[in-house]
């Protein structure tokens, strides 16, 4: 039996070779050849809010959503090659031999449904060549998380989550029932406010979610700028992966503009500025690792690294060991825990939440590097006394704590004096 992913697909396939910028000589757009006519109404069906032509065939989301939920609705009531014929010709009869001057329709159905990996219709009505064991959708692993606001590396990350995913896809659940059931596991729980938020956006909100993306792009591009990267939005306004890569760190994972400015700041004299594959990924590891451990190293150290690892010199246990041996003498009270695999970050949660909560500033904007925390974490400071010097800092006598902390003292001083009640 073929799937709706497994005919979406087939669809892609056939109309574009899954090219989702094209638009051909009659006007139909993108990968699944949308007919302009259809695409005000179809986005609104499907999104919620019309799209031009334009927005659409740059938009993969909007493609891939809309064609869900069209050809869903014709998969539902007509099957596969019934869909398939609709979305061809506008009439549910695979075998007609109506034609566009290229195709019949059962020629189309059958292309369409091969290219799926399933089976073709037979002059009865009937498929062969699929049999009856299931088929393994052939959507990428990039492309099938996007349809659930995740990326594949975040899926495997968690034995929770790639388990959930692996059901979602193969169930051909819907981002709402693939949402309640995220939502329920531990993994979720233990998920930063910011990661939610992103995932819970992009599923239920696209139009906020591409806004909120617009403009962390246009902000991390800045800083790109800034720290010597260049202009990472390309002509034509495609975003090079680096920039794609740094605006889901600020979104999903809530990096403040400063690590961001960190992270930019170490790929800017790699090689003209980054290095790609492998060591790529060697190199944001370690910069990771560094990061939340606060530690700080030059792009050649990074970089040094990184290519010791890939070429077999080095591994990334051994770079990764160095940096915790080094933040575990910067932290000597916390060293034990540092070596064992806690980060310093972790271990100094405490302080940043009180730091945060104190002077107001988001939680995400304090890190090691803060000059509160990084001093209490050389000196293993209780939590009392660090609150108490936090609240000598001259930021904090602006913040709405402190000002409800004075008005207290002063009204208990006035009914002390019997001057209130």
């Amino acid at each position: 039996m073929t799937t709706l992913d497994q005919l979406l697909y087939g669809i892609r396939q056939i109309e574009s070779g899954g090219n989702y910028h094209v638009v051909n000589s009659i006007g139909a757009v993108g990968a699944y050849q949308v007919m302009q006519a259809n695409i005000p109404s179809w986005t609104k069906k499907a999104l919620g809010y019309s799209m031009t032509w334009q927005q659409f065939r740059d938009s993969r989301s909007a493609q891939d959503t809309v064609a869900r939920v069209i050809l869903g609705g014709y998969y539902k009531k007509y099957g596969a090659a019934g869909a398939a014929s609709m979305w061809f010709s506008g009439q549910p009869n695979p075998n007609s031999r109506a034609s566009d001057g290229g195709n019949t329709v059962r020629q189309y159905v059958n292309k369409v449904l091969s290219a799926a990996g399933g089976g073709v219709i037979t002059s009865g009505g009937g498929s062969v060549g699929g049999g009856t064991a299931p088929v393994t959708p052939t959507l990428s692993a990039d492309e099938l998380a996007s349809q659930y606001g995740l990326t594949s590396a975040l899926i495997n990350s968690s034995k929770e989550l790639k388990k959930l995913f692996s059901q979602a896809v193969s169930g051909q659940w819907s981002a709402a029932r693939f949402q309640a059931s995220l939502k329920n596991t531990k993994w979720w729980r233990t998920q930063s406010d910011s990661l939610r938020k992103y995932i819970t956006t992009k599923l239920t909100d696209p139009a906020t979610f591409k806004q909120n993306w617009n403009e962390a792009q246009f902000k991390a591009n800045r800083l790109a700028v800034a720290v010597g990267l260049g202009n990472q939005i390309l002509s034509g306004g495609k975003s090079t992966k680096l920039l794609k890569d740094a605006v889901y760190y600020s979104l999903a994972l809530g990096w403040s503009d400063d690590r961001i400015k960190d992270w930019l700041g170490a790929k800017a004299s790699t090689h003209g500025g980054i290095m790609w594959g492998e060591a790529g990924e060697a190199f944001d590891k370690l910069h990771t690792i560094a990061y939340v451990n606060g530690m700080r190293y030059s792009s050649d150290w990074y970089k040094k690294q990184a290519v010791g690892i890939v070429s077999g010199k080095s591994t990334q246990e051994a770079a990764e060991a160095a940096i915790r041996k080094a933040a575990a003498a910067r932290y000597g009270a916390f060293g034990e825990q540092i070596l064992a695999g806690q980060n310093a970050v972790d271990l100094a949660a405490p302080y940043i939440k009180s730091v945060s909560d104190l002077l107001e500033l988001p939680e995400t904007d304090v890190d090691l590097f803060n000059s509160h925390v990084a001093d209490a974490m050389h000196k293993a400071t209780p939590l009392w006394q660090f609150e108490q010097q936090v609240r000598s800092d001259p930021l904090w006598k602006k913040t709405n704590n402190a000002r409800e902390s004075m008005f207290g003292v002063a009204h208990q001083v006035a009914k002390d004096f019997g001057l209130a009640y």
